[in-house]
């Protein structure tokens, strides 16, 4: 458990690392799909709203979520029924705080929706940590892409912008 907050270089953490998908549904959900059968990946783990949508009304369901449920788009996710339970935490934008972080752990574990109450940008670094061999974390990037994340290929150069966070 942590409590991590982003500090000087914000800069650092818009980059799209390092898959990024820049199609419209459902041509990304396809594209998604190509590289988990390509690389056998096994679990999905979605953070943000339009994403999580994106990924259920096209017919992948991710093996957890973190949702937020703002948007710049305004976009409601109405499918989460799907999942086993709903995990609600507190976490102000740029942390990721204790409770996001147990709760992350949680939803590696098993199937959860994660309901923040402030931000969920962050939490992708907590699922690239802690996720399972053969997993991808996906996210959205501010300027329209999907990212996909394999973790066992990019979670030790993912793991060095930890060191540009500070404890809180």
């Amino acid at each position: 458990m942590r409590c991590l907050k982003l500090g000087k270089r914000r800069d650092l953490f818009a980059f799209p690392y390092p898959i990024a998908i820049w199609k419209d549904p459902p041509r990304s959900v396809e594209i998604l799909k190509d590289i988990v059968d390509s690389y056998r990946l096994e679990r999905i783990y979605a953070i943000g709203d339009v994403v999580t949508k994106n990924l259920l009304t096209h017919g992948l369901i991710p093996t957890s979520v973190a949702v937020d449920e703002k948007t710049r788009r305004g976009v409601q996710v109405e499918q989460l029924a799907v999942y086993n339970k709903v995990v609600k935490v507190h976490n102000p934008p740029g942390y990721i705080t204790e409770e996001a972080w147990r709760a992350v752990e949680e939803a590696v574990e098993s199937s959860v929706v994660i309901k923040v109450e402030g931000e969920e940008d962050m939490l992708s670094l907590a699922f690239i940590e802690l996720a399972p061999p053969r997993s991808v974390v996906v996210y959205g990037h501010y300027l329209g892409a999907m990212i996909a994340i394999p973790v066992d290929w990019y979670r030790d150069k993912i793991r060095r912008l930890f060191n540009y966070l500070e404890k809180c």
